[in-house]
């Protein structure tokens, strides 16, 4: 059964696959794996931006975010 991407579009994913202006093809068998190694890379950062936002230190709500909304200064290093 063909793998179904979460997060990219596989229309997209071709355009990546170019080194030095030379276009790389994709076998047909490839695909699917070349899809979930991009989905889980995609879920994999943005844990990553997630984890980087401040979190509350103390009382009964230790651990949850003081905010929802990502900003510039999260970014910064990537």
């Amino acid at each position: 059964m063909p793998y179904k991407p979460k997060w990219i579009l596989s229309s997209k994913v071709r355009s990546l696959f170019e080194v030095d202006g030379q276009k790389l093809r994709i076998s047909g068998e490839a695909k699917d794996k070349i899809m979930e190694f991009l989905d889980k890379a995609v879920e994999k950062g943005v844990k990553e931006l997630i984890d980087k936002l401040p979190k509350k230190s103390k009382g009964p709500e230790k651990g949850e975010l003081k905010r929802i909304t990502l900003q510039m200064e999260d970014l910064q290093g990537i």
